[in-house]
């Protein structure tokens, strides 16, 4: 049984991972369009106003989405049981979505002067609102079906659909249309395309139908089990964006476009977690209501091992190089690289170990996953108060670093606690002492390679770090978990010669 649970969270988060992988790259690839043809100030308007759409989308999901994970999962024998939580769920954020469009419109422009921006600053809030209802649909779409181990449609939609169609549509509109259009219309357009891509995917995988969604009743007790969710949620996602928003605030927009760079970067590295957490988070549900705190014990370790192992070399990369990879943008936004460093940090701690807040959540601890959010947010909010101002980008950068550093030591005290689980396995050292001497190899080789033009030295450097990394990795050798799901994907491997 715990192999074939490892080939699950293996084959999915593969999929995943190449998904987010991939929604990375077209979101990173859509930040450099901007940066290059826009400027910096457009790339800050980009970033203030997804930012303030992503937490009014918070609301437009009501916290269904972690959810229905959970409700499917408790009703797994009951299919009829199971599309009456699905329709509840659309039919009750379909509602939500509609209202928080609605105040958004109305508010625009108090927003944009709040963040210092300009009439195109509320005007892009306006255009982008139109996402919400189809982000919110796609979002309950994709955890529908995740709650049946189907991550699939989920991660296309969300991951390549979207981010694929918003390069598109922006670089479409920039030589058709102008500066303008190509920063108001993709992001709405490119929502709306993930939503129509995804929606017959729900009958397939569910058996949902749009009778199911009409018909479906307002259900209390989803209801009453998401809201201290989307509680969480919003303050996660305000912490998320609080650096973002706050320097908006103290300073402008070209400022927030000069740290969206480093942040976006930093990010690539949380998309790891999320490419594990999307599966492993209705697994541990599951276990958890058939009383399995062992084999939740044993998933926490080994999936963690695995993000470690994974998200080390970008790490590094980031860590060692960020002026190099910041160059990319542009020479002025290297300005960055203390940002992009204490950035990849925080970003590391996230990954490494925010699957102690998945397990919290999904073993029915959700106040206190509320507790944990809302200390989070607060000293979020003072440290920006005092960094921002004195240290501006870098200021925000701190702030984001410290604020993931002791929230990953609260929640993983409490995990351990709680739950008597922690994600500290045998194997977890070989990552670290990889990454180690792989660093140790970058910092020598730094002087020659910074000497070299940034494409050329980006390559180089993004080469030698996986290459180091991977050839100490194989000399400390895997893991007997590594190896059997490397011997089930690919037998041919431990085949044995014929005498």
């Amino acid at each position: 049984m715990s192999l074939n649970r490892n080939a699950v969270i293996a084959g999915q988060a593969g999929y995943s991972f190449g998904g987010f992988l991939f929604g990375q790259i077209a979101r990173f690839g859509y930040n450099l369009l901007v940066a290059r043809l826009l400027g910096a100030e457009s790339l800050g308007i980009y970033a203030l106003t997804v930012g303030v759409i992503q937490i009014t989308e918070v609301f437009a999901l009501a916290g269904l989405d972690s959810a229905l994970l959970r409700f499917i999962n408790v009703h797994g024998a009951d299919p009829l049981r199971q599309r009456q939580v699905i329709g509840s769920a659309l039919k009750t954020s379909l509602l939500f979505s509609f209202s928080a469009v609605l105040l958004l419109l109305v508010f625009s422009g108090s927003i944009a002067s709040l963040l210092h921006g300009s009439s195109l600053l509320q005007l892009a809030i306006c255009c982008y609102a139109a996402a919400i209802p189809f982000n919110a649909a796609t979002m309950l779409f994709g955890h529908a079906m995740q709650g049946f181990r189907r991550l699939q449609p989920k991660i296309m939609a969300i991951h390549v659909v979207s981010p694929f169609l918003l390069l598109i549509l922006t670089l479409a509109f920039r030589y058709t249309a102008g500066s303008e259009a190509a920063l108001l219309f993709p992001f709405a357009l490119s929502a709306a395309g993930a939503f129509f891509w995804i929606r017959p995917h729900l009958k397939s995988i569910t058996g949902t139908v749009t009778r199911d969604i009409a018909a479906a009743r307002f259900d209390r007790a989803l209801l009453s089990y998401a809201l201290p969710f989307m509680v969480v949620s919003l303050l996660s996602m305000m912490t998320q964006w609080l650096d973002v928003m706050m320097l908006g605030m103290f300073t402008d927009a070209e400022t927030v476009g000069m740290y969206h760079p480093a942040a976006r970067t930093a990010g690539i590295i949380r998309s790891v977690f999320l490419a594990f957490s999307g599966i492993a988070a209705p697994m541990i549900a599951e276990l958890h209501a058939g009383t399995g705190n062992s084999e939740i014990a044993r998933i926490f370790r080994m999936v963690t091992r695995w993000i470690v192992s994974i998200v080390t070399p970008a790490v590094i990369l980031f860590m060692v190089f960020p002026e190099t990879v910041l160059g990319i943008f542009g020479s002025r936004f290297t300005t960055g690289g203390t940002a992009l460093v204490l950035l990849s940090a925080s970003s590391f701690l996230q990954a490494a170990f925010g699957l102690s807040a998945i397990v919290l959540a999904m073993t029915g601890y959700a106040r206190l996953s509320l507790v944990n959010a809302l200390g989070a947010l607060a000293l979020h909010v003072v440290l920006n108060l005092f960094l921002i101002p004195v240290m501006g980008i870098t200021g925000a950068a701190l702030s984001n670093l410290l604020v993931f550093l002791l929230l990953s030591v609260v929640r993983l005290a409490e995990v351990r606690i709680l739950l008597k689980v922690h994600p500290f396995g045998k194997g977890l050292w070989k990552p670290f002492a990889a990454g180690i001497i792989t660093t140790a190899i970058l910092l020598a080789a730094r002087p020659l390679l910074i000497s070299l033009p940034v494409p050329g030295a980006l390559a180089a450097a993004a080469l030698l770090t996986v290459a180091g990394y991977t050839a100490v990795m194989l000399f400390l050798k895997l893991e007997d978990e590594e190896r059997e799901i490397i011997f089930k994907f690919l037998p041919f491997i431990n085949r044995q010669p014929k005498r």
